[in-house]
């Protein structure tokens, strides 16, 4: 559900998006495995993404265009259709599974508080930020709200995104936490 600026500067991506504002904007969202491939194909990208619908597109005068986007819905990669003159691929909704409970909320709670530890920890990051993922209540909101913050990579963030449950996110959420913030804490005692 978050929404996010995107930068779309390759030709072929570009005729993509025109392609796709001509429909019902909506495209899908996949990761690169590298961010130094040029033009990646279908073996250069991850197969779990994100189906997102296009809100807003503004074309720069370098060539660009600045997109801002909403994530709908996971979704994984089944195969792809063509490869030219974008990658065209079928997608299949890959919903994740959400067992409601008291471990659930647990978990909810003990990743917003980690992150507000951590968030305290860092000075460059806003008290706002942990105050936004705290009102959040659904736990499947909060693991990507806090996947999508910056504190972790992209590896984590996809690894995040591929685990099937929300109760496997928020754990391995408090794994991550707990490591930075044992991090940075031992960062600050040193310093």
């Amino acid at each position: 559900q978050a929404v996010v600026p995107l930068t779309v500067g390759q030709p072929r991506s570009i005729q993509l998006v025109d392609e796709v504002m001509r429909g019902n904007r909506m495209l899908a969202l996949v990761a690169q495995r590298n961010d130094e491939t040029e033009t990646p194909g279908p073996d250069d990208l991850h197969r779990v993404g994100t189906a997102a619908i296009i809100h807003q597109l503004l074309r720069s005068p370098d060539g660009t265009i600045r997109l801002v986007v909403q994530g709908l819905e996971r979704v994984r990669v089944l195969d792809f259709i063509s490869t030219e003159p974008f990658l065209v691929a079928r997608v299949q909704p890959a919903p994740d599974r959400l067992t409601p409970g008291v471990e659930l909320e647990g978990l909810r709670r003990a990743v917003i508080d980690l992150f507000r530890r951590l968030v305290a920890l860092i000075p460059e990051v806003p008290d706002e930020v942990a105050a936004a993922a705290e009102a959040v209540t659904d736990p499947r909101q909060v693991a990507y709200l806090l996947a999508s913050t910056g504190l972790l990579d992209g590896a984590k963030r996809q690894e995040i995104l591929e685990l099937d449950t929300v109760e496997a996110k928020l754990r391995r959420l408090v794994e991550i936490l707990q490591h930075e913030e044992s991090v940075r804490e031992l960062g600050q005692r040193i310093a």
